[in-house]
């Protein structure tokens, strides 16, 4: 053919060719365009139901008393089925009351998917078709004392982009057909973690080891945990225990409803395991455990079936195991994938009440945040809106990746309050965005009303509540005030005329808001009720009497009352927190009254360790756990009035306890009063608190100011309870063991005489003797001691030299004092940030960030807290300068270690610790090193590592967050101590009153090198 030929033929083609496509063409141009997906919309906040009004009077009677931390009898079961309160009994860690399972919602059958990942036998996964992740846990826990809360709607799903459908044309023939390209194949879609995973199959065994409030605890579980040993077991695999006992794993599986009975295993444990296509965060919604291992690491459980602590958790892709510390006959858990990277939680909020007629001023409130993400959350705020006031802004300080944590924040109150509700908006917000939200219905009552009130902790930042039943005159006047300022408060000195108030402790396992409604309002009294850091209040020791104290502080600065009529009272552990309160607070109180009191950890069955022939490290954690034995503290009653109440016939708390308190004090006290009613048990009602004769004991008892010039003082830790009046003891001879002193003065001649126990310094007002004018010290039967007057300060320093008592000058700031005495619990009562190691190796950084997050849940869970996490990266030393700083590691893992205790003579490095010049060798050491925070006078550094990776593990489950426990200045376990106990502790003690390691008080298990 020619060259024209062939043009032409061409031509031809491509008409015909543009002929039969330009329809198809015109076709697809003139097809209107696929709809943009919708503008993202802010979260819509679901309102909440309104808070449940207490009865005015319930009679129903709290849950029955347990011994303290120990197992209550079991509640028995309502019409709705419900997991039962229980207390976590310490002499068996992981018990605590049973609950019955709750039924939950069936779901429609639904069509499987046509691709499913399959799980281990042990779990159930489901996938996103079948069960949409939600923020809520498991299972709400409805009762008497906490109104169930309105489910909240599910998060809307983002909706995944859909790909239009590919057209398929066929290629026209061609003179000179080319070879069709093949279609490249369509990516693997990256795998995803399960929406959820539902824990069923387990293998089980009961009870291994022995817990109580021991210092360290026996438990080979672990043990093995601790040595890298443990792997996921099989059923008929054997565990040996103490006293070469084996236990058999044995399977068990869930009901259908996903409830585990772990009756006959309580105290034991649950392993089950699962696989995950891919690796993530997912939120752990179990109840009913003391704690779980996930994957090795701890994480904090749920003893008191409270039902919505709800944990982020990593998760591996493939295996995954999961050991439970078993605290209850029941045992429920899942795990669901986030639905959010940020979640707001409905659940676990501290809202006040609205008071008609108070002051415009700003109020308190906290949430539950929880970061879903491996990163850390950094210039984040909280909006929150009271009706259509401005929002108020608060911001967030910190929230570290995979996370939650209670956020404290304000919010603007109008003058004028709606009836009965407000809605309150909160909304976190980063840079604009909006990335939760959640609405609250606050209730707005009378100035007369019962009113729930809060305030921002002074020991952690957290907001706490407490509840107050103003007292009213036959009039209806009320006596809330606004804070007033120093000259009002000068001008209004004379009180007279206003009520007095009455502190109510609330037993274990009742709110504050339930208790406060066993109350009638008194035109005498405020009835204020602290919230104790929660309805498991830590025997109101520690922490929770700490929280009385804040909540008393601010209800007085908020209710006009004469505080010379302050009076405490209690119910069963709120009565022995009637007796802490009294006695950690000499001469505060004009009287204080108790119904089925119980004076101490030693006497009621607290698990406390009993030493029949201690050894030298064991009668050093006898003296660090000091500080529970409240009998030692009862001479702090002097001039108080002491009434106790008892059921003749209570067999929870027997009448015995108020009688050991009702010895001692008949010995000296002139001002008490006995009455056990007959043919009682443990509870008769609202009469058993707000009983006559306890209230007319305490209406008609006033502050005494006639015996000002004697006073008696008895402590065994000044980080606690160091003056009183005008005396302070500054330093103890043997720290920790009982001080006490009995002084009076005299007119003729001018004089103080008296005894002093253990007191190495103390300090000596100038209230107590007339200005310039001289007087004698004759102290503990030793040589007089002239003073001519007192000093310009005011204060008289005094130190006993050999046996005699001498006048010193004010000694280095940097040496312990109250306010920085030390011991690992008081590392915890001022702002503390925990900072874990990133330059150790994985597992060692893996560990470190696991264990500062199981301190902070732990203390969230127990007491309330609200800690901050972060890295040694994030760490600032300066920005922190005046906080209280656990570092977790050594020296080789952490690096805020060498920044916070390079002068330390304490080092801890990989394979050994090194105490001044004694080194102890080996990666298997764990150890708590508690030291002063250099350039700060009243601040403490503490270190809770290893030696290694082993030695790290073995201080997984040490209980500092326990009342009654010892944790001295110095720890120093082997590995021996999770299988023989106290006999693995290497060393124990305190460092001496300039932190000094040579002169320090310490134990050591070996003598010799």
């Amino acid at each position: 053919m020619t060259r024209a030929g062939r043009f032409e033929v061409g031509l031809s083609v491509l008409v015909l060719t543009w002929a039969l496509c330009a329809p198809l063409a015109m076709s697809q141009e003139q097809a209107p365009a696929e709809p943009a997906p919708p503008a993202a919309e802010e979260p819509k906040a679901e309102p909440q139901a309104p808070p449940e009004q207490p009865a005015d009077k319930p009679e129903s009677a709290p849950k029955e008393e347990p011994k303290p931390e120990e197992t209550p009898e079991e509640k028995p079961a309502e019409e709705a089925p419900q997991q039962e309160e229980m207390k976590e009994q310490p002499s068996e860690e992981p018990q605590a009351e049973e609950q019955a399972p709750k039924e939950e919602p069936k779901e429609e059958p639904k069509e499987e998917p046509a691709e499913k990942t399959e799980p281990k036998a042990e779990a159930e996964m489901k996938p996103a078709e079948e069960q949409p992740a939600q923020e809520k846990p498991a299972e709400e826990k409805p009762s008497a004392e906490k109104p169930a809360e309105e489910k909240p709607a599910e998060e809307p799903q983002a909706q995944p982009e859909m790909k239009p459908e590919e057209s398929k044309q066929e290629a026209e023939p061609k003179e000179e057909p080319k070879e069709e390209p093949q279609p490249e194949p369509e990516p693997e879609k990256p795998a995803v973690l399960p929406d959820e995973v539902v824990l069923k199959k387990f293998v089980t065994i009961p009870r291994v080891g022995t817990y109580g409030r021991a210092t360290v605890s026996i438990d080979p579980v672990d043990a093995a945990i601790a040595e890298g040993k443990f792997s996921m077991p099989k059923a008929g695999d054997k565990l040996a225990t103490t006293g070469s006992r084996e236990v058999t794993w044995r399977s068990a599986s869930a009901a259908s409803d996903g409830v585990l009975s772990t009756r006959s295993i309580r105290g034991g444990y649950a392993a089950t395991s699962f696989d995950s296509p891919a690796a993530g965060i997912m939120l752990l919604e179990a109840t009913g455990h003391a704690m779980v291992y996930v994957n090795g690491l701890p994480y904090a459980g749920d003893p008191y079936a409270y039902g919505d602590f709800v944990l982020p958790v990593r998760i591996n892709k493939g295996e995954n195991t999961l050991v439970f510390h078993v605290a209850q006959s029941q045992l429920k858990a899942k795990l669901v994938k986030p639905s959010a990277d940020l979640l707001l939680s409905p659940f676990r909020t501290t809202l006040p009440s609205l008071v008609e007629g108070q002051e415009a001023a700003p109020l308190w409130a906290s949430v539950t945040l929880t970061n879903t993400t491996d990163e850390a959350l950094d210039g984040v705020s909280i909006e929150a809106q009271l009706g259509e006031l401005e929002p108020t802004v608060t911001p967030l300080t910190w929230l570290d990746g995979a996370t939650l944590r209670s956020c404290g924040f304000q919010f603007a109150v109008p003058k004028e309050l709606p009836k009965d509700m407000a809605e309150l908006y909160v909304r976190v917000v980063r840079d604009s965005q909006v990335l939760a939200v959640q609405r609250f219905d606050l209730e707005v009552v009378g100035a007369s009303a019962t009113q729930t009130r809060t305030f921002r902790s002074g020991i952690d930042g957290s907001v706490q509540a407490y509840v107050v039943v103003p007292a009213s005159s036959s009039a209806g006047k009320t006596h809330l005030v606004a804070k007033a300022s120093d000259e009002e408060e000068s001008d209004n000195e004379d009180k007279s005329n206003a009520p007095g108030a009455i502190v109510a402790l609330h037993t274990d396992g009742m709110t504050a808001r339930d208790f406060a409604g066993l109350y009638q309002p008194k035109d005498w009294a405020h009835i204020i009720v602290p919230g104790g850091r929660g309805e498991f209040p830590l025997d109101w020791e520690e922490w929770s009497r700490a929280d009385a104290v804040e909540a008393m502080t601010d209800a007085l600065e908020h209710f006009e009352t004469d505080e010379d009529r302050l009076y405490v009272t209690g119910h069963g552990m709120g009565a022995h927190g009637a007796l802490v309160l009294a006695t950690s607070l000499p001469g505060r109180f004009a009287a204080v009254a108790t119904s089925a009191a119980w004076p101490s950890l030693w006497t009621y069955g607290g698990g406390m360790p009993d030493y029949d022939d201690p050894s030298p490290v064991q009668s050093m954690l006898n003296r660090a756990a000091s500080p529970s034995d409240i009998l030692a503290q009862l001479p702090n009653l002097w001039g108080t009035g002491v009434m106790m109440l008892h059921g003749a016939d209570d067999d929870q708390i027997p009448p015995e306890q108020s009688r050991l308190v009702v010895e001692r004090l008949a010995n000296w006290h002139n001002d008490f009063a006995y009455f056990e009613k007959p043919e009682t048990g443990n509870w008769w009602g609202a009469g058993t608190v707000d009983n006559p004769v306890i209230m007319d004991f305490l209406a008609a008892r006033s502050r005494k100011t006639e015996n000002a010039g004697r006073l008696k003082l008895s402590t065994s830790d000044l980080g606690t309870l160091a003056s009183r009046d005008w005396l302070t003891i500054a330093a103890q001879q043997t720290p920790f063991e009982t001080s006490s002193v009995d002084l009076e003065v005299k007119d003729s001649p001018l004089s103080i005489v008296g005894t002093t126990k253990n007191v190495q310094r103390m300090v000596i007002d100038s209230s107590v003797v007339p200005k310039g004018k001289p007087f004698v010290l004759r102290l503990d039967g030793g040589r007089p001691v002239m003073v001519r007057q007192m000093p310009r300060n005011g204060k008289l320093w005094l130190e006993r030299a050999g046996n005699r008592w001498m006048q010193r000058p004010v000694p280095d700031s940097e040496n312990k004092n109250p306010d920085r005495y030390g011991g690992m619990k008081g590392v915890f009562n001022h702002d503390v940030v925990l900072v874990y190691g990133t330059i150790g190796n994985e597992e060692e950084n893996a560990w470190s960030r696991a264990k500062a997050h199981f301190d902070a849940q732990t203390f969230a869970y127990r007491a309330g807290g609200s800690l901050i996490v972060l890295a040694d990266t994030d760490f600032d030393a300066n920005q922190a300068g005046d906080r209280n700083v656990v570092v977790y590691g050594n020296v080789d893992t952490n690096r805020a270690e060498a920044a916070l205790l390079s002068s330390s003579p304490v080092q801890a490095f990989r394979n050994r610790i090194r105490v001044d010049t004694r080194p102890e060798s080996g990666d298997d050491i764990g150890f708590v090193v508690v030291r002063p925070r250099s350039g700060n006078d009243d601040r403490l550094v503490a270190v809770v590592g290893g030696t290694g990776i082993e030695g790290m593990r073995l201080t997984n489950r040490l209980r500092y967050f326990w009342a009654g426990t010892a944790y001295p200045d110095l720890l120093i376990i082997g590995p021996e101590a999770l299988t023989t106990g106290d006999g693995g502790i290497r060393a124990a003690g305190y460092f001496a009153e300039d932190w000094d390691v040579d002169k320090a008080d310490i134990a050591w298990r070996d003598l010799a090198l």
